[in-house]
């Protein structure tokens, strides 16, 4: 290990070769050195041509992977999600690099798989989806279908369908820590999410590639116990302490560094909201739930609102609430500060937390929806036209043992449509699977069954007629269709419980 200005670590980095970078939103995003490539390719050219890899979505709608987005610096972009990057989004739609756009927990796991010198991840995550070679193969744009290499295939292993990501070479890795010591021993301490630190610099230390840290401190020799260091020093070739870690180190989006975010509290309560559609969507979704259940919450309605309905119930702790990004509990943040919580109850690695989804350890997920068609596919990564991305959607709707998407019938854009742009939710995987996949609204609640929707609930005093009316194509009507429950639509709710969980889970996947 050798300390390095952020310009010469840059200068280190190959025209040509594969990066992979670590964060979420802006939680473990090495911002100094990120500014320095963008500067540095204005400057002289390089580097130039790089294919950058990155797990989760890392920006604030400002800085973060939002540097790479200049023509000529990268050449390829393979990634999960660009919906907090307007520049890059319209980067990629516009064809600025070829765009390959694969699930946040495969492209995690597969640094594991590349350091350990595996082919690949095999898996079912994928299947059906744009990311199936048999659709797009995760080629998002036209450059990608004209050049990039094909990142995925399928296999067959006793008479099954499997998805198989191929392992790639990683000559430059790219993460931070929050002190380093003299050895190169790396603490995430002050971090609060873990990320794939540890596994993307095994993987680039192993495909006899370039380690790169950011620090936010430098410390003595010895300062760092053992059971504290995230990534061994023998792993890092190069350190770079940012110039400017007020700036360019921040724990996140909102805070430079704030302790809630990496201690625990007994009874941390999730936040309120006044009442208002969006409300009463999580109020009616999170009825679907048992106590003791394991959820994860998506961005948007889900986010904003079956936190307070829960809160709002009581039911606070009678669930777990956990974020892809590996965190357990506590209140989560949101919008450019999702992917962490204030007091969680426990900080995991990013792989790890989706080796536990993607093996169906999740009782719910609550995700939105851009577009819902005809037979209950879902788009959420391409729409009109802006490539958006996936992030962690496809592992996370293809594993849960209940799907519920929730989504408001009353935004400028029609929900429904006869067909999806993309397919980011394979109903037919989803039947495959066994799982249990819902569509709450404001106005109907939608249930999907073996030949499309079917309406199971309206709210109180809507006709089945009024909200019919708005869905392009026929949807099955079980008579009596049920009512929702009045209490939903009114300012409060009186505390309630839920039923406890079943003897015998039927997950997804028929386990």
């Amino acid at each position: 290990m050798r300390l390095a200005s952020v310009q010469e670590a840059v200068a280190a980095i190959p025209d040509g070769s594969t990066v992979a970078v670590d964060g979420f939103t802006l939680m473990g995003v090495a911002e100094a050195l990120y500014e320095g490539i963008e500067e540095n390719f204005r400057k002289t050219g390089h580097p130039r041509d790089l294919v950058i890899v990155h797990a989760a979505g890392q920006s604030n709608r400002k800085i973060g992977f939002e540097h790479f987005a200049v023509e000529g610096l990268a050449k390829r972009i393979v990634g999960s999600h660009w919906g907090l990057m307007p520049r890059m989004s319209a980067f990629l739609g516009q064809g600025g690099a070829q765009a390959v756009c694969l699930p946040q927990g495969q492209i995690a796991t597969l640094y594991r798989s590349i350091a350990a010198g595996r082919p690949g991840n095999l898996t079912r995550i994928g299947l059906g989806t744009f990311v199936d070679p048999r659709i797009e193969g995760g080629k998002v744009n036209q450059p990608a279908r004209d050049h990039a290499p094909d990142y995925v295939a399928i296999h067959r292993v006793d008479d099954q369908d499997f998805m198989f990501y191929r392992r790639f070479k990683i000559d430059v890795g790219i993460f931070r820590a929050s002190a380093v010591d003299a050895d190169g021993n790396c603490s995430l301490d002050e971090e609060a999410v873990t990320l794939d630190a540890l596994a993307m610099a095994q993987s680039a230390h192993n495909s006899n590639g370039l380690v790169i840290c950011q620090a936010k401190k430098l410390v003595a020799r010895g300062a760092i116990a053992p059971r504290h260091v995230a990534v061994p020093g023998s792993l890092v070739d190069l350190v770079v302490k940012a110039p400017e870690p007020e700036r360019q180190h921040r724990q996140s989006d909102g805070v430079f560094f704030d302790e809630r975010y990496i201690s625990a509290s007994a009874g941390a309560e999730l936040p309120r909201a006044e009442f208002s559609n969006r409300l009463a969507i999580g109020r009616r979704a999170i009825r679907y739930l048992h106590r003791g259940d394991i959820v994860n919450i998506g961005t948007g309605i889900p986010g904003d609102s079956v936190g307070p309905a829960l809160a709002e119930a009581g039911l606070s702790d009678a669930i777990t609430l956990t974020v892809e990004s590996g965190v357990y509990g506590g209140v989560p943040a949101g919008g450019v500060d999702f992917g962490i919580t204030a007091h969680p109850t426990a900080i995991i690695p990013h792989a790890s937390q989706f080796d536990f989804y993607n093996g169906g350890g999740l009782d719910a997920t609550f995700m939105g929806a851009g577009e819902v068609d005809r037979h209950g596919n879902v788009n959420v990564s391409r729409l009109g036209g802006r490539v958006i991305g996936a992030g962690g959607f496809i592992d996370i709707t293809q594993s849960a043992r209940l799907v519920c998407f929730c989504f408001s019938l009353e935004g400028t854009r029609e929900k429904f449509v006869n067909q999806v742009e993309h397919l980011t939710f394979s109903a037919d995987q989803a039947r495959q699977n066994n799982q249990e996949v819902l569509y709450v609204t404001e106005r109907a609640v939608f249930r999907l069954e073996p030949n499309g929707l079917a309406l199971i609930e309206i709210a109180p005093g809507i006709e089945i007629n009024n909200v019919l009316e708005k869905i392009p194509f026929p949807v099955q009507v079980n008579q009596p269709v049920a009512r929702m429950t009045d209490d939903i639509f009114k300012p409060a709710v009186a505390p309630f419980d839920l039923p406890p969980q079943p003897a015998v889970k039927i997950t997804s996947r028929g386990r």
